[in-house]
Parts: C-alpha cells; sequence; structure tokens
C-alpha cells in the first residue's frame, strides 16, 4: 500500500505492461518464448519458396493486397471446394459484393476487381495465398495441387462476369 501512496506512476505503468503482454499472448495464435535455437521452418515452406512464382506473388500480395487482407488462412478451403478454384480466379478477376459466410461467419464482402493485372501477376498472387501463412499444409499431397497459371489467368478474362455472377458461383464449405 505504501507503494501505491509514493509511487503511483510505477504500479499503474506496471499493470499496463503486464496487461500489454498479457494480451499480446492472446492474439498471438502459437505463443511460445523459446531459448537456444530458432526452430528451422517447416518443410513445405521451403518447397513453396522455390517456385517460380512465390517472389512475384509475395510481391503482388505485399503491394496490392496486404492493406486489406493481413492473411487469409481460409483460402484452401475454397480452392478445394467445388468449383472453387474457378471462383477465386473471377473473385480476383471481376470483384464481388454482397452477403457471404466464412469459417461460419456472415459477412458483407466487397473485393475489388484486379483484372488490370498481368496474367502472371494474378496467377502468382492466386499461388502465394494457396501456400502462404500455412496454407500449404491444408492442401493434399497426394495429388499435389495444381497451381494457377499465366494461360488459365488469360483463358478466364473472357467473357466477362458481374459481380453479381461472380458472387452466384461461390462455394460454401462451411455449410
Amino acid at each position: 500500500m505504501r507503494l501505491l501512496q509514493r509511487r503511483p506512476e510505477f504500479v499503474m505503468g506496471t499493470l499496463v505492461l503486464v496487461l500489454v503482454i498479457v494480451l499480446a499472448a492472446a492474439r498471438t495464435d502459437g505463443f511460445a518464448v523459446t531459448v537456444g535455437a530458432e526452430a528451422a521452418p517447416p518443410a513445405a515452406a521451403e518447397v513453396s519458396e522455390e517456385q517460380p512464382w512465390f517472389d512475384l506473388g509475395m510481391e503482388v500480395w505485399d503491394e496490392s493486397c496486404y492493406g486489406c487482407h493481413a492473411d487469409l488462412t481460409y483460402i484452401p478451403e475454397l480452392f478445394l471446394a467445388e468449383d472453387g478454384r474457378l471462383y477465386l480466379l473471377e473473385l480476383m478477376l471481376f470483384g464481388v459484393r454482397g452477403e457471404v459466410v466464412i469459417e461460419g461467419f456472415a459477412t458483407n464482402l466487397r473485393h475489388r476487381p484486379y483484372a488490370n493485372f498481368e496474367d502472371e501477376e494474378l496467377s502468382a498472387v492466386l499461388n502465394y495465398m494457396l501456400v502462404a501463412w500455412g496454407n500449404e499444409e491444408q492442401l493434399p499431397s497426394d495429388p499435389p495441387p495444381v497451381f494457377y497459371t499465366p494461360e488459365e489467368v488469360a483463358a478466364a478474362r473472357a467473357p466477362e462476369r458481374s459481380n453479381e455472377e461472380v458472387l452466384e458461383r461461390r462455394p460454401n464449405p462451411w455449410e
């Protein structure tokens, strides 16, 4: 009690610091303190980084996508759903607006079109989303996923689709 009376700023500062640490730990998946050598990255991530599109996909993500999305850990579920591969491609080309369910939660989806991207850029960022944030662990290994190609993006540009048409074709793996 005497400390509180004499040094209230010290006690309050300590409480704030403890609160910040607790909140940071609660918001961090897999929070742990490691002493010693850093663990090696998982083998799947190393394989992903060896893909020829990886660096371009990460660059496009950082420049154009990160501002709205911190991560997209549900992308493999959409990709693997029936017609999910085509939906993700059309979402990026033509955009979409409307009510959807993502991982069991209703949300108003508003995604702008990126038809202005080059075919190589669009295929690279789609592939990057499939393997980033641990997503590659959700993809099947046998048979392995077929990644997007610039040729596939070029073929999907026509016929052009409206936001409503893209939304109607959206699979919902969480139903």
